[in-house]
């Protein structure tokens, strides 16, 4: 019996292992011009100073491809070409995204597609110690259209792969469940 389950066990890591294989990516960027340019191609940009940084795995159905998301909360103090609210979270690329840090102010160009915001890996994004650099970059800009406290939503985003864990849960319900019946034969 013991035999057996160590079987079971390492078929299942084996078949876990296999299961969740990373794909490879390319990237390939147009180079832009100026950060006016820029504005125009992404629709938009913000300034501010990330709060939080949570990586969250992202996967379509219970068997479909994984994917690793960046997502920062930023502290709004201007926007260009598109208004926002005091806070906004932005989803940026795991593995291509910018190396985000959490207290410094950056420029962040971002768009908008079917309600996300997110930030191209191919943005310049740009680390600003002062709101002055990008005012002349853009003008003045927009101020933040309304007061928000988001950070709750960051809450459950998580970097592992919860779906695992409830099936190694299930896995060794089922493994004890046959091992207490077997156990239970031989008595």
């Amino acid at each position: 019996m013991n035999l057996r389950l160590i079987t079971l066990i390492c078929l299942f890591t084996f078949a876990f292992f296999i299961a969740n294989g990373q794909d490879a990516k390319a990237l390939s960027c147009v180079e832009l011009g100026s950060p006016q340019e820029a504005l125009e191609v992404y629709g938009g940009a913000i300034y501010g100073e990330v709060k939080q940084i949570k990586v969250d795995l992202k996967q379509e159905g219970f068997t479909g491809p994984k994917e690793k998301i960046r997502y920062i909360l930023v502290d709004v103090e201007r926007s260009w070409k598109t208004e926002v609210d005091s806070q906004i979270i932005v989803g940026t690329d795991y593995t291509w995204g910018f190396d985000f840090k959490k207290g410094n102010k950056y420029l962040i160009y971002i768009s908008e597609v079917d309600g996300v915001t997110s930030s191209s890996p191919c943005s310049s994004t740009i680390e600003m110690n002062n709101l002055n650099q990008a005012t002349e970059l853009f003008g003045e800009g927009l101020r933040p259209k309304q007061q928000v406290h988001i950070e709750y939503k960051m809450w459950l985003m998580f970097e592992q792969d919860t779906d695992l864990y409830i099936v190694i849960a299930i896995v060794l319900v089922v493994i004890s469940v046959i091992y207490l019946r077997a156990r239970k034969k031989k008595s």
